[in-house]
């Protein structure tokens, strides 16, 4: 599941996940972060997104 939050208006959420560059993006697990990529880095989030989905389908 993907989010968006924006932090402009939620600054509270924002502080509370230390999101201080846009874009960020937290991989959470039982409500805690286990990665952060910050920046619009493609490849990057592709191996978080790729690395999280296979953790989630062998914890099943």
């Amino acid at each position: 599941m993907f989010l968006k939050v924006d932090v402009d208006e939620l600054k509270e959420v924002a502080a509370e996940w230390d999101v201080d560059a846009m874009p960020t993006f937290l991989f959470l697990k039982e409500g805690k972060a286990v990665e952060k990529v910050v920046g619009a880095k493609k490849e990057e989030l592709q191996q978080a997104v790729t690395k999280h989905m296979a953790t989630s389908s062998t914890s099943a």
